[in-house]
């Protein structure tokens, strides 16, 4: 049974997507039904690696089930391959 100011978004059907940035070394990589729980931790592993430049995230609002992070690499690090040792190393710590 549902209160009157208990709302529940909908999955989103749209799990991943990467939208890339004016080079490899940047892009913004959107994270379906994920929130701060995520992005936070996501975020602070990415910083810890060398290869980081910058590293932020966004959840646009509560009702949009997504969270946005945006990666900016140094030298000729990839983004999508930073992100995916971020990922491992999240992965890892959470072990």
């Amino acid at each position: 049974i549902m209160s009157v100011n208990d709302y529940r978004t909908a999955p989103t059907v749209d799990v991943f997507e990467v939208k890339t940035g004016s080079s490899p070394q940047s892009a913004t990589f959107i994270f379906g039904n994920e929130d701060h729980t995520l992005g936070n931790a996501l975020r602070y592993i990415l910083m810890e690696r060398p290869e980081t430049d910058f590293c932020g995230y966004s959840v646009p609002h509560p009702y949009e089930p997504k969270m946005n992070v945006r990666l900016q690499t140094v030298n000729n690090s990839v983004a999508t391959t930073v992100l995916h040792r971020g990922l491992i190393d999240l992965e890892l710590t959470a072990d």
